[in-house]
C-alpha cells in the first residue's frame, strides 16, 4: 500500500513540475498585439473598428510608435458612471526601454530572454558592419536582415544592396 501511495505522489509531483515548467499550453505567442510595436498594434486594433489607448509606458528611449507592447486589455469600469466611453477601448501597456541595455541607456538584461535574442542579433549586426564583404556572400539574407532590424546596419553595409 505504501510503494503505490509513493507512486502516486511520485506522479503528482511530475505533473505538476510539467505545468510549473511549460504552463497550460496558452501563448502569448498567439497574441495578435503583444510584442508589436504600438504603430502596428494601434492600426490593426483601428482596422478592426477598435480605438487603442496608452495605458502605461515604461521607459522613454523610443517614440510612442516604435515601443513594444507588452500587454493589453479592455477597461473596466461601471456602465453608470455618466461618462461616454468609446466601445471596443483597448488599454495598451508599452515598453520604450532599448531592446537591450548597454551602459547609460536603460533596457532588457542580458540574462532574460529578450536580451539574450536581441544580443545575438546585435553581435550579426556587428560582423556585418565590421566587414561588409560577409553580406556580400548572402546579399538576399543580409539584405532580409538589415531591412528586419533597421538602424542596425551600417551605411557601408545598406550601398551593398
Amino acid at each position: 500500500m505504501k510503494t503505490i501511495a509513493v507512486r502516486i505522489g511520485v506522479v503528482l509531483f511530475a505533473v505538476t513540475a510539467a505545468i510549473v515548467t511549460f504552463g497550460t499550453g496558452t501563448s502569448a505567442a498567439k497574441d495578435p498585439y503583444i510584442g508589436r510595436t504600438y504603430a502596428d498594434a494601434s492600426a490593426k486594433i483601428s482596422d478592426h473598428g477598435g480605438t487603442p489607448s496608452i495605458s502605461t509606458v515604461v521607459g522613454t528611449e523610443f517614440p510612442t510608435d516604435q515601443c513594444i507592447v507588452t500587454s493589453w486589455r479592455a477597461p473596466s469600469y461601471d456602465k453608470s458612471d455618466n461618462f461616454d466611453h468609446p466601445s471596443k477601448l483597448f488599454l495598451l501597456s508599452l515598453n520604450c526601454s532599448a531592446k537591450l541595455a548597454h551602459a547609460g541607456r536603460p533596457g532588457n538584461s542580458l540574462a532574460s530572454p529578450e536580451g539574450r535574442v536581441e544580443k545575438v542579433v546585435e553581435d550579426r549586426a556587428e560582423r556585418y558592419n565590421g566587414k561588409p564583404t560577409r553580406c556580400e556572400k548572402n546579399l538576399d539574407s543580409c539584405r532580409k536582415f538589415c531591412e528586419k532590424h533597421a538602424g542596425l546596419c551600417s551605411d557601408e553595409v545598406m550601398a551593398l544592396f
